[in-house]
């Protein structure tokens, strides 16, 4: 009897679960539609008394969901009563090719896959294309390597009330991106129709030569018809979307005819300017002067021109200051400009020779290679008194008839009469005080003339001091001020101090000379170090700073890569030392 009991209630409890089950039906409004348009998913629930909360995380694998809403609905058919909720998702396939709306779970049920087809149609928007579409410019089909190349995109629109824009982001391997400055906003007629303009310009530098594939442009935003909701007095709006294919420019690799070991400068233009902060004639030794020199390149980033300086001069110490590195836009293309200033300080008097200065460049214009040159300063060093060194002659006033005369005759007789004749006699107390008051004179000259020397001389050791201290000179003042530049967030200072102090921890590494970001990617021993240069050479080149890139991180990278060389050269120095001599001598 129990058993025919529970037989009952399982055929009971089944049929109970299939009776309050509730259908669901999943449709969408097309199979197969353009890119650049919108598809319409509807889930309707059916018998549903009250709304629920919809995990459409499936979705968002190969489409943008932009917007959702719901509707109720309830029929009667000769008393046969239904109801219903239909969940309407419009979704934005976001690649082209055969794609897959995946099984979702509601109501601890699974729901069938659906398939459909997204093609390449060419330019179009979910409106008419009168009404809105795309266009994309690039001012070169090829470019070099390193070249910069100008893309832009433009949204046209007759509609009102076009709001929040979004754009496909181009994010291109190997290339270096920047947006130029804010999107413009303007108007424009076209056929004597007067069109919106929603235009963003980038700048792009292709870091690998080959082809450059620009991906598609995919927009999408929100528009509003004026109209408000009577209850909740919001705007009404609706998605709209635009697509339009991107395209492929030619990257060329350098000429052959450029040395490789060369600096490589494919620019349209570039001049070099010098300054001095005072008359350099009118030096004297231990005099100092400020030299400013101003490379500025229609083309390039700042950051990427290569230092150009002197290292040395003979007869002048030079104490240089950190490169100024700035970049503008003019008329849409980018002007780099790395501005070096350096101290000189005159050591010894005489003729000085500020050697010449010549950049090569690639002028991409012509298609051709240039050099700027700024010319050779010479300049004349006086010593500490002022006077200026040179060959002294004597010019004789005797006549050479005066020369070549006979000596005269000694006459003994006059000089015995010359020593008898009287002698003047002079008070001793004069003597003596003549003879203190010259003694003080020669010790006043002498302490004058001390002083003017040895007070040249400690102000250019002073000067010499000074210069051992700063990062350039130093690789603990390097260190310290990359710490506090890391901690400011401020990433142009981080880069100018990590390359100061790269210059004194990579040069004994790797025996190569760091000179930009390049060199110490190049050089750098430390796979982290390198990844954290690079982070931190996109985070300046692109308008939005890169997310991998952290100040903290990398003072916290250099603190210990610090310690680790110390402890290696600590080791390397008790091998040294306690190291037994060879049994054998060569």
């Amino acid at each position: 009897m129990v058993r025919i009991y529970s037989l009952i209630l399982l055929f009971w409890a089944l049929f109970s679960a299939s009776v309050f089950a509730q259908q669901i039906e999943l449709s969408v409004d097309r199979s197969e539609l353009a890119r650049g348009e919108t598809l319409t998913l509807t889930i309707r629930v059916y018998d549903q008394r009250q709304g629920m909360q919809l995990d459409l995380t499936p979705l968002t694998q190969d489409f943008d969901v932009l917007g959702t809403r719901t509707s109720s609905q309830i029929r009667s058919i000769n008393g046969v009563t239904e109801s219903w909720t239909d969940y309407v998702i419009t979704l934005f396939p976001e690649k082209e090719g055969d794609l897959v709306i995946p099984a979702l779970s509601i109501l601890n049920q699974t729901t069938d896959p659906i398939s459909i087809s997204v093609v390449n149609a060419g330019p179009r928007s979910n409106q008419g294309n009168n009404e809105l579409y795309l266009e994309i410019e690039v001012n070169k089909d090829s470019v070099y390597v390193q070249e910069q190349l100008l893309f832009t995109v433009r949204l046209f629109y007759t509609i009102n009330g076009i709001r929040n824009p979004v754009f496909t982001e181009l994010d291109m391997e190997d290339t270096v991106t920047q947006l130029i400055g804010s999107p413009n906003q303007y108007e424009r007629l076209i056929d004597g129709e007067r069109f919106g303009v929603y235009e963003k310009r980038y700048v792009i530098f292709p870091q690998r030569s080959g082809p450059l594939e620009i991906p598609d442009i995919l927009f999408r935003g929100e528009v509003t018809d004026g109209s408000s909701n009577f209850v909740f007095r919001n705007m009404n709006t609706r998605r709209v979307t635009a697509f339009i294919e991107g395209t492929t420019i030619e990257v060329k690799e350098r000429p052959a005819t450029v040395p490789r070991g060369e600096d490589w400068l494919p620019v349209t233009g570039l001049t070099l300017e010098e300054t001095w902060s005072g008359d350099i004639n009118a030096l004297k030794v231990g005099d100092s002067v400020v030299r400013t020199l101003i490379l500025r390149a229609e083309g390039l980033d700042g950051a990427v021109l290569p230092p150009f300086s002197p290292q040395k001069i003979d007869g002048l110490n030079l104490y240089p200051d950190p490169a100024d590195i700035s970049r503008t836009f003019v008329d849409g293309s980018i002007v780099g400009t790395r501005v070096e200033t350096s101290t000189y300080v005159a050591l010894e008097a005489g003729t000085i020779e500020v050697p010449a200065l010549e950049i090569p460049w690639w002028d991409i214009n012509a298609d051709s290679a240039r050099t700027t040159t700024l010319p050779a300063t010479r300049f004349e060093v006086a010593t500490v008194e002022g006077v200026l060194p040179s060959e002294q002659t004597v010019a004789s006033t005797q006549e050479i008839q005066a020369l070549l005369a006979p000596e005269p005759i000694v006459d003994q007789a006059m000089i015995d009469a010359q020593a008898e004749a009287e002698v003047i006699e002079i008070d001793s107390g004069i003597v003596r005080w003549a003879q203190w008051l010259v003694v003080a004179l020669v010790i006043f000259l002498l302490s004058a003339l001390a002083r003017r020397r040895f007070g040249a001389l400690i102000q250019q050791r002073f000067a010499e001091w000074r210069a051992a201290q700063t990062p350039e000179a130093n690789e603990k003042a390097a260190y310290g001020k990359l710490k506090s530049a890391c901690h400011s967030g401020d990433h142009k200072a981080i880069r100018d101090s990590l390359l100061t102090w790269a210059i004194h921890y990579c040069a004994s590494e790797r025996g190569g000379q760091v000179r930009s970001m390049e060199d110490l990617v190049r050089l750098s021993p430390s796979p982290e170090l390198t990844e954290q240069a690079k982070a931190l050479q996109s985070s300046l080149f692109n308008a939005q700073p890169s997310s991998h890139f952290d100040g903290v991180q990398l003072s916290a990278l250099v603190t210990r890569l610090r310690k680790s060389k110390r402890a290696a050269a600590r080791q390397r120095q008790r091998e040294e030392k306690y190291q037994l001599p060879s049994l054998y001598k060569s």
